[in-house]
């Protein structure tokens, strides 16, 4: 009995200790794929201030003279999305000073403005080519090239600032993008203020539809670079309730919504070309024998109740069987 009750507590003793090997062994096993305490963590140390050091040096050899002289385009180029591109890349998108300004061994040299290159100094076509040299992949600019803006000999920097940018967002010489289109398109500026209106802002200022909410200024697919091939697909991208198709359709809104409508602004409703009985009068001037406004007189043509849509509410066509006339 002695003998095998010992024989009992052994076999449990070894019942035990087996979970406490295989911890040992996952804690052996672990420890020879990370290696020491001291060793690789050291290297990944020294890796990483190295890599810091390497980081923190962009731009390093044109700011000890322009720090020198206050100028503070080098600090902030190495704020910006390409001093940043510079810093944390290591691939052909890395930007670095020379990307734009070229070899600068003779200008550190000399010290003079004319030994370096300056491409808002340059012609617009020489200035676009150091830009597009990394950015003509860009779906955004595959038009640029005989573009309107580019046919008008405009430069990138007309509207986009590297150094002292406004907008980091795009890199843009005005805080927005209207009031970057603005400076030339004076003739739209209206339409900030005109009683319907595309370009409205919200309560913190923001725009909801811009410029390029329908323009590209690189260059865009339809007429007046807008974003999509035709006047009407563009505006279908918000308004697809008048896409259609329709059982009845509307030959005017089919063809072109600028027949009735002015897309940046407008002092009548919805950004209507008129008020609403004159723009359906410039087509329908026949029909109106049929709408006799005041017994006993002649028909006024400018006032028929107002509004040919009191009646004909489904005016960009109407699905309905009876809907012939756009009535429902």
């Amino acid at each position: 009995m002695p003998e095998q009750q010992n024989r009992t507590n052994a076999s449990s003793i070894a019942i035990r200790a087996i979970p406490l090997l295989i911890v040992v062994a996952f804690v052996g096993l672990f420890l020879t794929f990370v290696g020491p305490a001291g060793s690789l963590p050291a290297q990944a140390q020294e890796t990483s201030t190295a890599q810091a050091v390497q980081q923190t040096t962009v731009g390093a050899e044109c700011r000890e003279c322009h720090a020198a002289s206050h100028d503070r385009n080098v600090e902030s180029f190495a704020l910006g999305v390409h001093g940043k591109s510079g810093k944390f890349l290591k691939d052909w998108r890395a930007t670095k000073c020379d990307s734009c300004h070229g070899n600068a061994e003779k200008h550190m040299g000399s010290g003079k403005p004319e030994d370096i290159i300056n491409p808002a100094k340059l012609p617009s076509a020489q200035a676009n080519a150091t830009c597009l040299s990394c950015h003509s992949g860009d779906q955004h600019t595959f038009a640029w090239q005989g573009g309107e803006h580019d046919r008008k000999d405009m430069s990138c920097l007309s509207c986009h600032s590297v150094h002292n940018a406004k907008s980091p967002e795009k890199l843009l010489a005005n805080f927005t993008v209207e009031e970057t289109c603005l400076n030339c398109h004076k003739e739209q500026r209206k339409a900030l203020f005109q009683r319907s209106t595309h370009l409205f802002r919200t309560e913190q200022r923001n725009m909801k539809v811009g410029c390029s909410s329908c323009h590209n200024p690189h260059g865009g697919e339809g007429r007046k670079m807008l974003v999509n091939h035709s006047v009407n697909t563009v505006c279908y991208t918000c308004h697809a309730e008048k896409r259609g198709p329709f059982l009845w359709d509307h030959p005017p809104v089919r063809e072109d919504c600028m027949n009735c409508h002015s897309p940046h602004g407008s002092n009548n409703p919805k950004l209507l070309t008129a008020r609403a009985h004159l723009v359906c009068q410039q087509c329908h001037i026949h029909m109106l024998p049929r709408h006799s406004t005041t017994a006993g007189k002649p028909l006024d043509i400018w006032s028929i109740n107002r509004g040919c849509v009191n009646c004909h509410s489904q005016v960009h066509g109407s699905n309905h069987p009876s809907g012939r006339t756009f009535g429902r």
